[in-house]
Parts: C-alpha cells; structure tokens; sequence
C-alpha cells in the first residue's frame, strides 16, 4: 500500500514493514550479516509493506523518517549477537517512527491514535523476538503447537484458504477468537489480495436455454480459463431470478428479482457460502419507486461495508441505446451499513435529477457511474444528450456525490457508442466501444482532476459480449461460436481461453478475492456444503 491513510491501512503497513525486518534478521540473517560489510558507505535497513527487506544507501529525499544509518560499520566491533539486538531495536523505532508519520500526515484524532497505538504495541517488538532471554516479553500462546500469538496469525493462519481456516476453528476456543476477529479477516483479505501468484476469476455461468437452477460458480485462473474450484449457486439459497450488482473484498450485492419484480437485496460471500438479507425498512420504498439504482462500496476508515440506494420514486422514462430516468420529484437517498445491520436516511444529498442505466466502479474510496450531472440541458426531444454526461461518483465515508467532467471527445453526439467506467492499474479509467468501429480506453492521470484524461489505446475488436475487464489491462471477451478469448491491450494479443461460446449462454465475470468477510455476522450455511 503506498499511501496509507486509515488506522487500519497504517497497521497493515506497520505489519508488513515488521515482517521483513524479522525476516532479515532471523531467516535470512547470515545474508543480511554478509550484506552489512563495514567497508562500504552509510548504510541502512529498509523493510516494505510487502514484507521484502533491502541493505541500502538513503535516498537522496524521502517524505518518511530515515532508519539507523551507517549500521555496518559497527558490525565488527561488537558481537553478533549484540549487534543484531541493536539493530532490531531501532528497526522498532524505526517502525513507530513511520506509524506517527502517517498519523500526522492524516491528521488521526485522539481515538485513532489511541487505537493505532494499542494495535502496534500489541504485538512483540523485533527486539524481543531477536534478543529472546530475559528481556522477551511472554506472548499469549495456542494449546496446539506453542507459537507465540501474533506470529501464529501473521505467519500461519492468515495465509491460509479459508476453506481450511473454518476448519481450524474447531482446534480450540482460541484459533475461534482468533480466525473470527475482524482484525484477522482484514489481515487475511490484504495478505489474498498482495498474493501476486494468486489471480482467479468468480465466473457465474448458466448454460444457453437452461433453467437459472443450472447455475454454475465457478473460480478459474485467470491466465489459462481453468477450473479451480466450483462454489454452491446462490440458486440453493433463494429461488427465483436476482441480479449481480457490484463485486468487493469477496463480497457480492444482489438483488433478488428483476425490474417491477424486485423482492430483496442480498450480500453473498460465495467462497464461504454465506448469504445476508437486508432488512426490510427501504425495500416497500424501493418496489414502489419508478426506479431505484444500487451501489456497494468499502468504507476503509471504519472498515466497513455500505449500500447505497438511490431511489426515485416517480420518473419518466425514455429508451435511447438503454434506459434513461427524468426524476418528476426529488430522489432520495438511503444508506445501509453492514455493522449496525440498518438502514440511515441522507437527507441532506440529492441525487442527480436525471439517471441513465448502467454499470458501477469501485476506486478510490467511491462508487462510480457514467451519468448525467446536476446541471443538464433540458431538451424536449431527447431530454439530455452526451455532452451533459459525467463520471458520477458517490463517496462512501462522507456520504456525498461529486461530478467530474468526461474527456471532451466522449461527449458529442456525432456517433452512436457505449462507454462504461472500469480501472485500469490503479486509474480510473472510461472503456468506449464505437459499435464494432473501433474501442477506446481512456484515463484519468490524476484521479479527480478532469483535464488529466488521455486516450491510451485504441484497437479494434469485434465480440458479442465483453465480459471483464482486468486491471491490468486484459479484456475478456467473447464470440459467438468462436468461444472466450483475452485481448491485453498494452501488448496487442488475442489469446483463445475456452473453445465454446453460445450468445444465449449467461456468464458474468469478477476477479475473484477470497476472503472471511460476513462470516461473523451469518454463520447458517457450512462451507462443506459446497461442491468440491
């Protein structure tokens, strides 16, 4: 994580920086000591958040506190055993040092300093790990194999699959504590997230004239379309059609039913086979609405889950290359937080007055749609046209809308085209599909700042479906009789992933993330229940 800016972004890099500072000196202490040479120039021992370690000169200029300097040249002049502990202590201090760093830079109240400090100081100090002894700190251990807590979590259990961990729960009262912790599950979603040898795909595939109980979940990998695993279908929890609406840290928000037959709205974790209703307050709103639009997003300062409904509950509509609303009286707008289970009413946000269909992005914080902002030019005929849309975007810890304006040549009405917002790396980025002309990627350098857009790519590809876009630039796509392919947009390759494609076939597509979340808040369905 480059620019920590919650409690919980500052931990998880204080972990990560901890970790490779014990790893240089206890696994890998022999090449840290080679490296270490009191012949060369000032140098230092820095740890990254993705637990790696490096023997270096200072940069030139760095924001954040520097470590020890010049921790070689006293190597030969002490032994080994008291130059490692004077390393590993201030290697700590080094770490302390960084955590109030970000605590400043962000300007954390009294309550999230308080609470940084208790979770870093929770955990043994490299120090006490290297030095051992006397001057160890005795750390709460498990009855089944004597390891010190934190290390347990942060070595063992938080890589594992959670398959195993709800297993393991079983071992004893405290591997139960500790797997359902919400602190675990944060540690054990960043730590899935940061593999970089782990990228699967949550593919949802019903068959082409099938019943939607002929449902299939599957996880491929993401480079060769192969099975790994299949999940259980939602279908066996909740007859009837739903919707996927958005995709995040392994949660998935449905809604149940379709357009006039909505019924309920649904968070799914399909790699635990857990399933949560929401209650009910908003939904009466919400059936008798002329529309309503759903978000999902991730609150990282409380680390925490939101939905948001905008409803509109009378609008005109008009069909113009897919469904467009005109809000005849003001849209609401109701928020529902996964930690408190209820529904909070925002009356102090209006949505945009007109809305067009269509899909959503999480970045940054907030949920992003291409729509028409609050200023739109009122023509009788067409109501609005492209040169009124913007990225519309909804911040999910304030609970506020913001607009920002789309690069100029997305925003004219010479050709018929279909965009939609996706992410590319870590940019926002707008895909454009001119109808089988051509396709466009477009990104915003700078993210909020509108005159940062630039047209990246352009190439032509014909399919009959898109079906996911990868954030690192490869398309899936599929063909009518020709099957499934990829298309990486930076290096102008097709690759063939599955022989078999049907335009009246179902699947839609997310990068699948494995993680413990809802687990703790419904715990009815048994992963055994899945299929293998």
């Amino acid at each position: 994580m480059s620019n920590p800016r919650t409690v919980e972004d500052v931990i998880q890099d204080f972990k990560g920086r901890r970790a490779g500072m014990i790893k240089a000196l206890t696994k890998d202490v022999d090449e840290f000591y080679h490296l270490c040479d009191p012949n060369n120039l000032n140098l230092c021992l820095y740890a990254f958040p993705n637990q790696q370690w490096e023997v270096n000169l200072p940069p030139p200029s760095s924001d954040l506190p520097e470590p020890r300097l010049g921790i070689n040249f006293v190597r030969d002049s002490m032994t080994k055993h008291d130059w490692l502990s004077m390393v590993a202590l201030h290697s700590d201090a080094w770490l302390y040092a960084i955590a109030s760093y970000y605590a400043a830079k962000y300007k954390f109240d009294r309550a999230d300093r308080k609470r940084l400090f208790n979770k870093i100081t929770d955990v043994s100090s490299i120090c006490e790990l290297v030095v051992g002894g006397k001057t160890a700190r005795k750390r709460p251990k498990t009855e089944a194999d004597g390891l010190p807590e934190d290390i347990l979590v942060e070595e063992v259990l938080s890589k594992l699959p959670v398959r195993d961990l709800l297993k393991y729960r079983s071992v004893s009262k405290l591997w139960r504590s500790l797997i359902d912790g919400p602190e675990f599950v944060s540690t054990h979603l960043q730590n899935y997230k940061n593999n970089s040898e782990v990228c699967h795909l949550l593919v949802l595939y019903r068959p082409a004239r099938s019943w939607l109980r002929d449902e299939r979940i599957l996880v491929r990998r993401g480079d060769t379309f192969r099975k790994v695993t299949e999940l259980q279908c939602l279908y066996d929890h909740f007859e009837g059609a739903y919707e996927m609406i958005s995709y995040i840290n392994g949660l998935l928000l449905v809604k149940k039913g379709k357009s006039r037959g909505f019924r309920e709205i649904i968070l799914w974790n399909p790699s635990i086979n857990s399933t949560l209703s929401l209650p009910n307050p908003m939904l009466e709103a919400m059936k008798e609405a002329t529309y309503f639009v759903l978000g999902f997003g991730y609150d990282a300062s409380r680390n925490d889950y939101k939905v948001i409904a905008i409803i509109y509950p009378h609008a005109e509509i008009k069909y113009y290359f897919g469904e467009r609303y005109r809000a005849t009286i003001p849209g609401l707008v109701q928020v529902y937080t996964l930690g408190t289970n209820s529904w909070s009413s925002n009356l102090g946000v209006s949505p945009p007055p007109y809305w067009s269909a269509g899909q959503q992005v999480f970045l940054n914080g907030a949920i992003h749609w291409i729509n028409f902002g609050p200023n739109v030019t009122n023509d009788a005929d067409s109501w609005f046209k492209e040169k009124d849309s913007h990225i519309v975007s909804f911040d999910v810890e304030n609970e506020v809308f913001k607009y920002f304006d789309l690069p100029k040549a997305l925003k004219t009405d010479d050709e018929p085209k279909e965009k939609f917002p996706t992410v590319l790396g870590r940019s926002l980025a707008v895909f454009c599909a001119h109808y089988q002309l051509r396709n466009d990627i477009w990104v915003m350098g700078e993210y909020g700042v509108s005159k940062s857009w630039s047209k990246c790519y352009t190439f032509t590809l014909q399919f009959d479906k898109l079906l996911h876009f990868k954030t690192n630039g490869e398309l899936l796509f599929a063909v009518d009789g020709k099957g499934i392919k990829s298309y990486d947009v930076r290096r102008e390759r097709v690759r063939d992933l599955a022989k078999t494609y049907s335009r009246s076939s179902s699947y839609i597509v997310f990068s699948y993330v494995e993680s413990l979340v809802l687990f703790k808040q419904v715990n009815k369905r048994p992963l055994e229940s899945t299929k293998p």
